[in-house]
């Protein structure tokens, strides 16, 4: 066993001095702050039953460096160091293996770019991208990938409009669930006449929810009831029996919010037959989808409603976040206007759409790469 010490003005820089002299193998004995300066104590070769020491630390895996709470200040200031390292070597591996890719696999750089391009997250892009390779060359690859990306956007089979029923809008704060279930509501009205539908809201606590809903209730000449609980709801679903279809508003709240418990109970109670369906921003990012989605799987959504498009300049985020949860979607909104601005999905449009944003920063790039041509345009 070699054993040996490294000082240097602060962590990072001893850390990366260790790793220079001893590699990924090295354990970490000790470190401590002498004046302005850090010490590293390091071994190579270290077997830990010789020198009786339990905080032995490989520089590769830092969490094995002790039980959890029982690590010193100066060691988690160590293994918060090993982290960022970690991350930051992490980050210039991707980046090597994405130049090599480019070089060694330019079909499959060339596919993933494409898709990319058009904001399709690399975990699903690579996924597509495996599936059609070898391909000939990248057009005919291309039209392949969009080929499958469009059989794996899943559709709701269920024609609500026809066939009414009851269906329950549930989602976080501010996604759109109240402009959304009037819209279905006026839609469903204009089909079968008013009195044929009615409203349903579980928002008991917050007043600007109810007054919005009660002003398109009377706006639509459609009766609004508020529940709070699930005795109280299966009330008001049997005096509402004589209507074809029930819209159900349910309270605005966080993903992480536990009164998603609460709300649950309300709904998924068999005897109610009440199909919720989740509705998705589609200005929100992937990471933030993935969390909604996970979260109100509890209430087992039937499918999905994509709102705000007309404020995201692409739906390759939400797009990816619904075909890894193999979610269905039912209709879209793009905009305030009721029963306007609604529509149902239609897989087709949205992979349209998907093309157009790839073609979209096609063109962009192609412009940034060609300044000259631009300034000559100006000139004439």
């Amino acid at each position: 066993m070699h054993v040996e010490k490294f000082v240097s003005s602060d962590m990072r820089q001893a850390m990366n001095k260790v790793r220079a002299a001893f590699g990924n193998d090295a354990v970490i004995l000790s470190s401590r702050r002498i004046d302005d300066m850090t010490e590293i104590t390091a071994a190579r070769d270290y077997i830990p039953e010789a020198e009786g020491i339990g905080l032995a630390t490989g520089l590769a895996t830092p969490e094995r460096s002790a039980k959890a709470g029982e690590m010193s200040p100066a060691l988690q200031d160590m293994q918060a160091e090993l982290n960022k390292l970690r991350k930051l070597f992490e980050g210039e591996l991707a980046q090597l293996a994405w130049r090599d890719m480019s070089r060694n696999q330019p079909n499959r750089f060339a596919l993933i770019n494409r898709l990319e391009s058009a904001s399709i997250d690399r975990q699903l892009a690579s996924l597509l991208v495996d599936q059609v390779l070898p391909c000939d060359d990248v057009e005919s690859g291309w039209r392949k990938t969009l080929g499958l990306l469009g059989s794996r956007i899943k559709v709701w089979d269920f024609d609500l409009m026809k066939t009414g029923g009851i269906v329950a809008l549930v989602g976080s704060t501010g996604v759109g669930k109240t402009t959304t279930a009037a819209k279905i509501a006026a839609r469903f009205a204009t089909l079968h006449g008013r009195k044929s539908v009615a409203f349903i809201s579980t928002d008991c606590n917050k007043v600007g929810g109810q007054e919005q809903l009660v002003s398109f209730g009377g706006i639509l000449g459609i009766p609004v009831q508020f529940v709070s609980n699930q005795e109280e709801m299966q009330r008001t679903l049997d005096s509402l029996s004589g209507r074809q279809l029930i819209v159900v508003d349910t309270a605005g709240m966080s993903q992480r919010d536990k009164g998603l418990a609460e709300q649950m109970t309300m709904l998924t109670n068999p005897d109610n037959h009440i199909k919720p369906l989740l509705v998705l921003p589609a200005t929100a990012r992937v990471s933030i989808l993935d969390e909604i989605i996970a979260s109100y799987s509890q209430f087992h959504p039937v499918a999905a409603v994509l709102t705000k498009l007309d404020e995201c300049d692409c739906i390759g985020p939400v797009l990816s976040s619904v075909i890894r949860h193999k979610m269905p979607l039912a209709y879209s909104t793009h905009g305030q206007k009721v029963p306007d601005d609604f529509q149902p999905v239609i897989a087709q449009a949205l992979l349209a759409e998907i093309i157009r944003t790839y073609k979209q920063a096609q063109h962009k790039a192609n412009k940034q790469e060609s300044p000259g041509s631009a300034s000559v345009t100006l000139m004439s």
